[in-house]
């Protein structure tokens, strides 16, 4: 099946729009773990997990799914690219302040959770026993991630 010079073309713009979208998405998402372990100033999380196999298969493979969630987000919908194959229409601004504001908006939950069951305590449950066992910061981080990458893609599919 041959491709017609304009059809080749807009089928490349479109995987380069995918892969640059998912590139920054990831960037982005990579800053928001750095300011996580700033946030959680009593659980040291990447301190703790280094050099633990368990909690690092945990990181990562919340790292893997946190990925797949961006790469499918901005194949369906490019986040920072325009719609349109035509290069003047490459750069989606709303797009982007809207990435980098539901990254804000995580790590407001991640810190307000935090501060709810570490300072708070209403179920008695202090979260600083993670610190405990490497293990359950890996599950802290694979969850978080997961949650990171379910807010992005929910922004990368929004219509609009």
């Amino acid at each position: 099946m041959a491709f017609s010079n304009p059809t080749l073309i807009s089928m490349l713009l479109w995987l380069l729009r995918t892969f640059v979208s998912s590139i920054i998405c990831f960037f982005i998402g990579f800053l928001g773990l750095k300011i996580l372990d700033l946030i959680t100033l009593d659980i040291k999380e990447f301190k703790t997990i280094k050099g633990k196999p368990i909690p690092t298969a945990l990181f990562v493979g919340g790292f893997i799914i946190f990925t797949a969630l961006i790469v499918h987000g901005s194949a369906i919908s490019p986040i920072f690219l325009g719609q349109s194959p035509m290069l003047g229409d490459f750069i989606n601004l709303q797009r982007l302040f809207l990435v980098i504001l539901s990254i804000f908006i995580s790590l407001f939950f991640g810190w307000l959770f935090y501060y709810v069951f570490a300072k708070v305590s209403p179920f008695q449950i202090d979260l600083d026993d993670i610190n405990q066992s490497p293990e359950a910061i890996g599950i802290f981080l694979f969850s978080y991630e997961i949650f990171l990458g379910l807010i992005i893609h929910a922004v990368l599919t929004m219509p609009f």
